[in-house]
């Protein structure tokens, strides 16, 4: 048995990405549905669940496109400092994580909140990484 709650492939990237990443484990503070449904997937993608019978923490979800539009219009309602972090925390994703599918997954909802919330054309990888590279 492992004594990290973290997935093995968070070990694997730089301090800041980590700090990125775990930023977005937290759901917002406002009421949220679909918001607190990516997130439990986001939790489920890194870290192993120490608690199984706590089904509210982290559980099985299907990342469908309606659940992603929802959060998407929930987040409008969210504060631009969590939206930020959600958005992020989705992109350390997308770079890192082994499972091609679940990058693909983690970009879409990455690239959605850049384009839909903030209107923004997302960064380059080349860009996320060296703005967020580790400083020590």
């Amino acid at each position: 048995m492992s004594n990290f709650v973290l997935k093995i492939w968070v070990s694997t990237v730089g301090l800041k990405m980590q700090s990125i990443l775990l930023s977005g484990l937290r759901a917002p503070d406002c009421s949220t549905k679909a918001v607190k449904r990516c997130v439990r997937w986001l939790r489920a993608q890194c870290q192993i669940d120490a608690d199984p019978a706590k089904q509210s923490y982290m559980q099985t979800i299907e990342l469908t496109e309606e659940l992603i539009d929802q959060a998407i219009d929930e987040l409008e309602y969210c504060t631009v400092h969590y939206t930020h972090h959600f958005a992020d925390s989705f992109a350390v994703l997308a770079y890192f994580h082994p499972d091609p599918q679940i990058s693909k997954k983690a970009f879409y909802i990455h690239k959605k909140v850049a384009e839909e919330l903030f209107h923004f054309i997302p960064e380059t990888q080349e860009q996320f990484l060296e703005r967020h590279k580790d400083k020590i």
